[in-house]
């Protein structure tokens, strides 16, 4: 699996890397994500890079290069975006209350509630 991210109004940066996928891929709804020190559970979304809008987030274990197996997380050409999980409003990447990130890379067995299990 090939991950770029181009930056973009969800992530001010670029990556690209290449993993090596060991797991079927799993669409993500919540992960615990560190907030100020504290594990906190979010909403967590894809970002599509060139509408500017929400997409898919998934999950699925990949080969991390002599770390073993680890959770990649990933969502669209824009990356993943993420807000607090008690957080109604809508996806917008010019609110303070959310953030972005490229992808994200998790212990095996870290906290994740996807969509196939609401």
């Amino acid at each position: 699996m090939f991950l770029e991210i181009e930056s973009n109004p969800n992530i001010e940066r670029s990556f690209d890397m290449v993993y090596r996928d060991v797991s079927p891929i799993r669409e993500l709804y919540c992960i615990k994500y560190d907030i100020n020190g504290e594990e906190q559970p979010v909403q967590i979304t894809g970002w599509n890079a060139e509408t500017n809008l929400p997409c898919a987030a998934y999950a699925c274990k990949v080969e991390e290069s002599g770390d073993g197996i680890a959770l990649l997380i990933y969502g669209g050409s824009g990356g993943v975006r993420m807000k607090l999980l008690e957080d109604e409003s809508q996806w917008d990447t010019q609110s303070k209350n959310q953030w972005g990130d490229t992808h994200l890379v998790y212990p095996v067995g870290s906290f994740a509630v996807y969509k196939d299990e609401l």
